[in-house]
């Protein structure tokens, strides 16, 4: 079972969510300007139980999730997450989200969290395959996924974004990368 573990984004820093955390995913996840292009935002009580259901399954030994904070100097820009798509990590798929205050929106910290995030997925926690759904009209979710590296796709059975993207962990030498959907 991979453990979330900090990461350097420089300049920003992933740190793995904890309970000094909590506070900082409820608000998000109660804030219209972080959720105007995500969904509805949650009421506090709501927020409150899943923050804390997100770090009971962070730190199960079977967790689902990993998350991080988003921070630079001192401050939290926001909240990385992945949520197991399938059975287990070892060449399963995980859903990748990133939440910002809207203060660090378009200021390269998404780009900067991703990348970090990316090489754990696939080297430590043996990930195949990253994926990522917004809304139709989402064209700064839509280039950031590019610039990440990620491609266009079907959006996956039960996703409630209809616009898919995906990104396979390269192949290992002498293999060949499984064929994009889509």
């Amino acid at each position: 079972m991979p453990t979330a573990t900090p990461l350097d984004a420089s300049p920003y820093r992933l740190r793995p969510f904890d309970v000094d955390g909590l506070t900082h995913y409820a608000a998000l996840f109660t804030d219209p300007g972080v959720m105007r292009a995500v969904g509805a935002p949650l009421d506090g009580e709501r927020a409150a139980r899943a923050a804390a259901a997100s770090l009971r399954h962070q730190h199960a030994i079977d967790g689902r999730f990993r998350h991080w904070l988003v921070e630079r100097a001192g401050e939290t820009a926001g909240l990385l997450g992945l949520a197991l798509r399938s059975d287990r990590w070892s060449a399963g798929e995980a859903e990748l989200g990133v939440l910002l205050w809207p203060a660090w929106q378009a200021r390269g910290a998404a780009t900067a969290a991703i990348l970090a995030v990316r090489p754990w997925a696939f080297e430590i926690a043996g990930l195949a395959t990253l994926t990522c759904h917004h809304a139709d009209d989402h064209g700064g979710a839509a280039a950031l996924m590019r610039r990440v590296g990620f491609t266009r796709c079907a959006a996956r059975s039960g996703s409630p974004l209809p616009v898919g993207w995906e990104c396979r962990a390269a192949p290992a030498v002498g293999g060949a990368a499984p064929p994009a959907l889509g």
